[in-house]
């Protein structure tokens, strides 16, 4: 007996449990069952507890901490968030514990809260078998993408994973899932796309399918409200017109928009997405195909024979394949014309759109044909692939990912801190320096701004600071700092600077360099 046909005498149609009855081998399965699910959820809570605490945070983590630092009131807030590209929800519980602590552990410690929650929603309420369950949250997106490294996909998760709980039934939360898929949209671009996509698949739903005056209108306010929401979250990631991008997927000119390079790489989200595994141990945002020939067009090849996979064995299940057609056609859409699924985060969007459709297609809202038991063929088959791809992925990236730092720089603000020169860190890379302000809980000074910095800006100021930057420049803006200041600095590089007297390097870091610059060399040959 499978665990799925276990749990279909102690469920009614709307989801709620009951008495198994006399039935003592269905009293069995299901206590055995709720065994292997708490043992896999203490599993889950220590090792994401263990994976975050030894996490080296890097610059996307703890930009978002560092504005939240930086916000002296929630419209300041709003205001600092102009050129992030990224709606609000994440940073207002951001806001509120920075408020009381300075140390970003704290958001890592909100992260695994994050965490946690999801694993429980998944374990204890997704409708897939018990071995599919305790895969996908021990999946690369879910155990290390949207976890380990904490960002606001995570919380985006968890409101996902809410809100296919309360779809999934057959009389619906509808008033639940509503807000959860609102919220979905403040989280990021691609949640407001997901949320939109299934609140207008609902909606679409139910007015081909409505029964006259006693139908429910509730999908039709669902998909009003969450079309909304998700508009104006949209509209406040509109970024000012001196907005600069510094990201290779995010585009910098019309022209990028008709590059049939691009078109590739967007049509090669799905196959990134559902099949993350690296070219090898500890290859981080790479995927297996990188290494192969014309990798952009083949990716986008195998990505459609994926999709069209996926569909046929979605066609039995209406709603499950709608969500899987009109999302991946929108993910495809939001890829060309905002950000490439170069970067593995942005490629688990077409994952999560996968469990969606997946989780529809087991617990239809209101209802509906079930899904087989055997692993063979069908639904079940695509899944157990998909989710054998996500083990393979966390199995090469999460070891070494948290047995060694994920990222420089806090070893790098440690190293300041030992030389005594937590206050006078010099910036020449400013995602770093920005990272390690963070870290130090202070700014640093920025020389392609001319100015303390607490956080990064994505804009026009930004960009030209950085234009023919060389070591010598660095060196001798570092030297007048520390000249100015009368004591020596540490400047945080990625390009090796001219020997000189008065330097000296305290540590280097994937290609990263903290050194001590004394004021003297600003008088020095070096800079004259």
């Amino acid at each position: 007996m499978t665990a799925t046909q276990a749990r279909a005498p102690i469920a009614d149609p709307a989801g709620a449990p009951h008495a198994a009855g006399s039935d003592p081998i269905a009293l069995s399965a299901a206590s055995n069952e709720r065994r292997v699910l708490l043992i896999a959820f203490v599993v889950v809570a220590v090792a994401s507890a263990l994976t975050i605490h030894a996490h080296a945070m890097w610059f996307d983590e703890l930009q978002a901490w560092n504005i939240a630092r930086a916000s002296s009131s929630l419209p300041d807030l709003f205001h600092n968030l102009r050129y992030e590209g990224h709606p609000a929800l994440w940073y207002l519980p951001l806001y509120v514990l920075s408020r009381v602590t300075g140390d970003p552990r704290a958001m890592q410690a909100l992260g695994w809260c994050v965490s946690v929650a999801t694993a429980g929603v998944v374990l204890f309420r997704a409708p897939f078998p018990v071995p599919a369950r305790v895969a996908l949250v021990a999946g690369y997106f879910f155990a290390f993408e949207y976890s380990v490294i904490v960002r606001a996909y995570g919380l985006g998760v968890l409101l996902l994973v809410l809100a296919l709980m309360w779809l999934g039934r057959g009389r619906p939360a509808w008033g639940r899932a509503t807000v959860a898929l609102a919220l979905l949209a403040w989280t990021s671009m691609a949640g407001a796309v997901l949320a939109g996509v299934l609140a207008v698949v609902l909606a679409g739903r139910w007015w081909s399918g409505r029964r006259g005056a006693d139908s429910t209108r509730a999908p039709l306010a669902l998909a009003i409200t969450v079309v909304a929401s998700s508009a104006v979250a949209a509209v406040t990631c509109i970024p000012p017109s001196n907005f600069h991008s510094f990201s290779l997927g995010i585009p910098n000119s019309s022209s990028a928009y008709v590059d049939p390079e691009r078109l590739g790489a967007a049509l090669g989200g799905t196959w990134r997405g559902l099949i993350p595994i690296p070219v090898g141990l500890d290859r981080w945002n790479t995927n297996v195909i990188d290494q192969l020939t014309a990798d952009v067009w083949l990716k986008a090849f195998v990505s459609i024979a994926l999709f069209l996979v996926v569909a046929r064995v979605l066609r039995p299940y209406a709603t499950a394949l709608a969500v899987w057609i009109v999302g991946t056609i929108a993910y495809v859409a939001f890829s060309q014309l905002v950000v490439l699924p170069d970067r593995a985060h942005y490629a688990g969007e077409f994952f999560l759109l996968f469990v969606a459709a997946a989780w529809l297609a087991y617990a239809p809202p209101g209802g509906g044909r079930t899904v087989p038991t055997g692993w063979s063929r069908g639904l079940p088959a695509v899944l157990l692939v998909v989710l054998v791809a996500q083990i393979v992925a966390t199995l090469a990236i999460l070891p070494s990912a948290t047995a060694r730092p994920f990222a420089p720089d806090r070893s790098l603000a440690s190293a300041a801190t030992a030389a005594g020169l937590e206050r006078d860190v010099v910036s020449a890379q400013d995602f770093d320096g920005a990272t390690i302000a963070g870290y130090l809980d202070r700014p640093v000074w920025s020389l392609a701004r001319h100015a303390p910095m607490r956080f990064f800006v994505n804009d026009e100021r930004e960009a030209r600071g950085n234009w023919h930057v060389t070591g010598r420049t660095v060196l001798c803006g570092a030297a007048d700092v520390a000249a100015r200041r009368g004591r020596a600095v540490a400047v945080v590089a990625d390009k090796p600077l001219p020997e000189a007297r008065g330097v000296t390097s305290l540590l280097v870091r994937d290609g990263v360099e903290l050194t001590r610059v004394e004021p003297r060399v600003a008088g020095s040959s070096a800079c004259r």
